[in-house]
């Protein structure tokens, strides 16, 4: 069994869990509740040391800028101005301890969220636990950037997942394997069983 490297100063961070993933019908995939009772677990074992991201679509493409424009012209439906939900999914929201563990962004990436940076670095943050969505999009994005600030990561297969399966399978496949010695998989069981 690999050793991964949790320790006291560790964090969970859930990345997009949200109803918006869910049932939106341009963005929303069922997939999505597949790994809700997984992400449950751990956040129940570590309520004060688990954070939550939510990504913020914007108003509408005709607000957002470059290339997001683009992506929210491709998928209107999804913009806030459509009615598109952002709230943490119902089942998980009990599990966020306090209104200020929860960072919104309007990016992939967790770190674009100043509050966010803030929090880790008050926290002293050595290791990040990601779970949520999606492996190959907002997760990838914020692993890749926790990475180049020297966190290690930890990837619970059984906590993560994507609407694009292949792309989950590729992420899950070689970014673990090019980054060994900063990216570590394992399942939430192993994750709670070394993170005492």
């Amino acid at each position: 069994m690999t050793k991964l490297p949790l320790t006291d100063r560790s964090l969970h961070i859930v990345v997009d869990m949200q109803e918006v993933f869910a049932s939106n019908p341009q963005w929303g995939f069922a997939g999505i509740h597949a790994i809700v009772p997984a992400i449950a677990k751990l956040a129940a074992a570590k309520p004060t040391q688990t954070l939550w991201t939510r990504f913020i679509s914007a108003h509408s493409a005709a607000e957002a800028e470059g290339s997001w424009a683009a992506l929210y012209r491709l998928w209107p439906g999804a913009t806030l101005s459509a009615g598109a939900q952002m709230d943490i999914l119902p089942s998980l929201l009990p599990l966020v301890s306090t209104p200020d563990a929860v960072f919104d962004k309007p990016t992939y990436s967790a770190f674009h969220n100043p509050a966010f940076v803030k929090a880790l670095k008050q926290r002293k943050a050595d290791t990040l636990v990601l779970t949520g969505i999606e492996t190959d999009v907002c997760v990838l994005a914020t692993l890749l950037e926790a990475v180049d600030r020297g966190y290690f990561v930890v990837l619970p297969a059984d906590a993560l997942t994507s609407s694009d399966p292949d792309g989950h399978k590729q992420i899950m496949d070689v970014i673990p394997r090019r980054l060994k010695s900063q990216i570590f998989t394992a399942d939430v069981a192993t994750v709670l069983e070394q993170w005492s």
